[in-house]
């Protein structure tokens, strides 16, 4: 089986024209195409661990959810991120491919948040998109409180820690209706979602000033990790698994924040 077959797969699940214009999902390292398909990687971010996995189980396809490569050259790929050229010469030796779906995943129905939101096993149901944009999902009907809501996410996302602006006074209040933005959430989008009356919206990587501006607008936050966007990696196996057969597959996660909270 060639490489393009399964990436075509995916690029008619996902095309290039659904991404958001900053975003150079696609291809960040390709060899020849029509190179018979030996194995796949698939991880959030393409990181010494990934690319060492994948040549030791001869895989010459990585399929990741960022993309590897963010400037046009790549000399300005290694200004910014040194590690990169130790990864991308490996890549050079070894023939091994890089595709990326980052923002036209997240923007399909069944996208990031979507993922997210079936991680923490709510049920298709209680499930919806919004009328302007597919990328947030909108879970209702929930009868749990804030403080459920958080232990849920750690049992289920195995995350150990959270931010809120959500008063204390208000944790063990019923939530009924939620908002989801995967990974940083855009604060044009927020900021529509909470005329909607939503009871907490959470997202990740949350800046200084827009903390305030939630704060001013009285907007209740849960920011989470990063990580909920990892989510990619199991639905997108499972779908290559469900598809293709006598391919192998291989899962390459990033198993704790690349930080430490002190």
């Amino acid at each position: 089986m060639q490489i393009k077959q399964l990436t075509n797969f995916l690029f008619r699940k996902y095309p290039l024209k659904n991404k958001e214009i900053w975003d150079p999902s696609g291809w960040s390292f390709k060899n020849k195409l029509s190179d018979e398909l030996t194995g796949v990687i698939i991880a959030i971010d393409l990181t010494s661990n990934a690319i060492n996995e994948a040549i030791k189980s001869n895989c010459n396809l990585i399929i990741t959810h960022h993309p590897f490569k963010f400037y046009k050259k790549w000399v300005d790929e290694e200004i910014y991120a040194p590690y990169k050229k130790e990864i991308l010469q490996k890549l050079i030796d070894h023939r091994i491919n890089v595709i990326s779906f980052h923002t036209n995943y997240d923007n399909h129905k069944n996208g990031t948040s979507y993922q997210i939101a079936k991680q923490l096993g709510f049920k298709d149901e209680n499930i919806n998109n919004f009328d302007w944009s597919l990328y947030p999902a909108s879970v209702i009907n929930l009868e749990l409180s804030f403080t459920n809501i958080v232990e849920l996410i750690k049992q289920k996302l195995n995350f150990s820690s959270m931010r809120t602006n959500l008063p204390k006074s208000l944790w063990n209040k019923e939530i009924n209706k939620i908002a989801i933005l995967s990974g940083s959430g855009f604060i044009g989008e927020v900021n529509k979602i909470k005329e909607l009356g939503y009871d907490l919206i959470i997202t990740s990587d949350i800046k200084w000033s827009d903390w305030i501006n939630y704060k001013e607008t009285k907007t209740p936050i849960l920011e989470i990790s990063h990580l909920d966007e990892q989510v990619f990696v199991d639905d997108i196996y499972n779908q290559l698994n469900n598809k293709f057969f006598n391919i192998p597959l291989i899962k390459v996660k990033i198993q704790n924040e690349p930080y430490e909270n002190v």
